[in-house]
């Protein structure tokens, strides 16, 4: 019996690893795609290790994915950090964040939707973040890209769902990966994060790729447009956090 087959970038490390291995759990094959080597292999995992940002990347990805089976599911993962303020921000540093994490999106969907469309079904998940909804200091190109990528669910969810396709997004919180290891190291990292969050935290990638799984099953098969934030309430409670002894930060 052939496998429906996803694509996940990002997938080598952190949360498109697990992401990845969730998938494969619940029986799907697997385009993963990162511009690092991947550390092991997987029985129906067809690893490509390419720029997700470069031009040919995209249809590079649904050819693989075409010879295996039907295209089910696109999770849009891949993205970078290190934005900085705004008043600290070049052009070419600020071109390249918005254009891994929100155009290489926009352009893995379009040559995603064609196969999908001719299924007449689908879910395409894009990775937001919290930071998209509220802000964080010193993320002005990450944060608007993340914001975008909101949007973008947004405007899919009302152009595709008419083809049966799902268009939403995950809003991770602070997530245990090697990123967040090195900045819990910033005292103010942690007392933003750490003790902003309502549940004991940080998440773990897994957590996530459960998020994406539901978003990605026939349980969700009424629910598109939505972001689903994995982040231990710190969005929904962030401005409930007022005297500089509790558990949130001080204003």
């Amino acid at each position: 019996m052939t496998r429906p087959v996803a694509i996940v970038t990002g997938a080598a490390i952190g949360i498109g690893q697990a992401v990845a291995a969730r998938l494969l759990a619940d029986g799907f094959s697997l385009v993963a795609c990162d511009l690092q080597d991947f550390a092991d292999s997987a029985e129906h995992r067809h690893d490509v290790v390419a720029d997700v940002a470069a031009a040919e990347t995209p249809e590079r990805l649904c050819r693989i994915a075409d010879g295996l089976g039907p295209l089910a599911v696109l999770v849009n993962n891949a993205g970078i950090g290190g934005a900085q303020s705004v008043s600290e921000t070049e052009d070419d540093r600020w071109a390249q964040i918005l254009d891994v994490n929100l155009g290489a999106a926009m352009r893995l969907s379009r040559a995603a939707l064609p196969a999908m469309i001719s299924e007449g079904e689908g879910s395409i998940v894009h990775m937001a973040s919290v930071y998209g909804q509220l802000g964080f200091r010193t993320t002005a190109a990450y944060a608007a890209s993340k914001a975008g990528l909101e949007g973008l669910t947004r405007q899919m969810a009302g152009d595709y769902g008419p083809h049966g396709i799902r268009v939403n997004a995950v809003a991770p919180g602070l997530i245990n990966t090697d990123l967040t290891r090195g900045l819990l190291k910033d005292p103010i990292y942690r007392q933003l994060m750490i003790h902003g969050t309502p549940l004991p935290g940080p998440g773990l990638p897994e957590d996530v790729a459960g998020a994406v799984s539901f978003l990605c099953s026939s349980d969700a098969r009424f629910v598109s447009g939505i972001t689903l934030n994995v982040d231990g309430g710190w969005a929904t409670t962030r401005t409930n956090h007022s005297h500089p002894t509790s558990r949130g930060f001080p204003r």
